[in-house]
């Protein structure tokens, strides 16, 4: 299904403001000193960049979800072990 213009607009504004503070994110994190937090921008990264692509192929990514490509998944996983140090399948939990 397509996006009307309204709705392309709403998206593309909000596509624009996550952008922006994952740009802030980056900048404040820095001075942290944990590169683990850190890296929760290379996520961020991955799911702005496949919100913005989505749009552009006409996709509502809020009302119908983010479509991943591949490429997407693999960063993912890089991002997730960098904070977690563990791939997601890979983790277990510690009780």
């Amino acid at each position: 299904m397509t996006v009307d213009a309204m709705r392309m607009k709403e998206l593309d504004g909000m596509v624009r403001r996550m952008s922006a503070i994952v740009s802030v994110f980056e900048v404040r994190s820095g001075h942290v000193g944990n590169h683990a937090f850190e890296a929760f921008r290379e996520i961020m990264d991955v799911y702005v960049d496949a919100c913005g692509r989505n749009l552009r192929e006409g996709k509502d990514f809020i009302d119908d979800g983010v479509m991943l490509s591949s490429d997407d998944i693999l960063r993912l996983n890089q991002g997730f072990t960098k904070v977690f140090g563990a791939e997601p399948t890979a983790l277990e939990a510690k009780e």
